[in-house]
């Protein structure tokens, strides 16, 4: 797992759902869980108290929860980041990573209809394309994660143009998947 990556991707992440980049804390709670260590050893680590540390870990699950579409916590965190991608170069073939069971989608059930599974397809053909030799995984769970994030935002009421504006999005894209 290229743990540069995650942390890119979750900042990016946690920047589009709060406007804000990961503190160092935030940051230190990612790579301490991911590398098996338990909230006390981060807290000392970072010269704060476990409970602000675990206090600070549980607000940053709840972020990442709503923005990936999965309830996460400490103990699956490592298991879900696998699952979007991030894998060591020995498991990539081609431009396609090879990880038993891969979903970029919160559920494939809700997918409604053949053209919004035919429109993920297109843009995993897009995104997978190399860029300097190196796969665009980051960018199609980004892509993926604000599209996704299109149907909730239309829930709650906001307009096309407030959700292209939230989402660093083009309208045309966004009033698309509105349809």
């Amino acid at each position: 797992m290229d743990i540069t990556e995650v942390l890119k991707y979750l900042d990016e992440l946690v920047f589009a759902q709060t406007g804000k980049h990961l503190d160092s804390l935030q940051i230190a709670i990612i790579k301490g869980v991911l590398s098996g260590r338990k909230y006390a050893d981060i807290a000392k680590e970072y010269q704060c108290t476990r409970g602000h540390a675990k206090d600070e870990a549980y607000a940053l699950w709840q972020i990442l929860s709503e923005g990936l579409g999965k309830d996460l916590n400490k103990s699956n965190f490592r298991a879900s980041v696998e699952r979007l991608g991030f894998y060591n170069s020995q498991q990539n073939i081609g431009n396609y990573i090879i990880a038993g069971n891969i979903n970029h989608c919160s559920n494939l059930t809700q997918v409604d209809d053949r053209s919004e599974l035919e429109n993920f397809e297109s843009i995993i053909k897009e995104t997978s394309t190399p860029v300097n030799g190196k796969s665009n995984n980051i960018e199609t769970s980004l892509r993926l994660a604000k599209q996704e994030t299109i149907r909730r935002l239309v829930k709650v009421g906001l307009t096309a143009e407030q959700i292209a504006q939230v989402l660093d999005l083009p309208l045309q894209e966004v009033q698309e998947k509105m349809r």
